[in-house]
């Protein structure tokens, strides 16, 4: 066997990231979202690619299926496979996003709060409004959240207005079979956009 050379750490912690990234998704399956199993769905591709590149970069991710009832995969995983198939079931019925899910995490994450995104559509502004307390869930989980990322499907421009002044990152799909702008968009709202250098 050919000798390999390795690498060896000038100060201790120096062969791990300082920093592994944590992603907790909320996912919108309900009948009117697309089944993922039968049809395109942009929605399901864009939970697909954060909860793999955050396991491929060494972090953690965890799953919220929502629609009528609650589907969790409440453990941080990092198995891709897993939570690939995890994300791939469909419930159907109607929207109904679990504010209790996402306050109990607030609370447990406590000092270590992950990125967190809630991929849906415009049926989110009527749960969103229908009790007075879901504003202030919401408002709390952008202040504590690294980055906080609503991914809305054709969503009211106004109401997309509305979160983003809360401090909410808002990515705007509007084919659920385009991909590329999806991606693009998502990227985008992840990570900041550096200005180019005057020349």
């Amino acid at each position: 066997m050919p000798l390999k050379r390795q690498k060896v750490a000038e100060a201790e912690g120096w062969e791990v990231p300082l920093w592994q990234p944590r992603v907790e998704v909320y996912l919108d399956v309900s009948g009117s979202m697309p089944d993922p199993r039968r049809t395109r769905n942009a929605m399901t591709l864009a939970a697909q690619v954060l909860i793999t590149g955050a396991i491929r970069a060494g972090g953690w991710a965890r799953v919220t299926l929502y629609s009528t009832t609650t589907a969790q995969h409440s453990e941080w995983c990092r198995s891709e496979v897993e939570l690939s198939r995890f994300l791939m079931q469909y419930i159907g019925g109607g929207t109904e996003f679990p504010f209790p899910v996402l306050r109990q995490s607030l609370a447990d994450c406590a000092t270590d709060q992950p990125v967190r995104v809630v991929i849906t559509d415009h049926d989110f502004n009527a749960n969103y409004r229908a009790r007075p307390d879901n504003a202030g869930i919401v408002a709390e989980a952008i202040a504590k959240s690294p980055h906080f990322v609503l991914m809305l499907h054709a969503p009211d421009p106004s109401w997309t207005e509305q979160y983003k002044a809360t401090g909410a990152r808002v990515v705007v799909v509007k084919e659920m079979s385009d991909y590329p702008a999806m991606a693009a968009a998502l990227a985008n709202a992840l990570f900041d956009r550096k200005q180019p250098a005057p020349t």
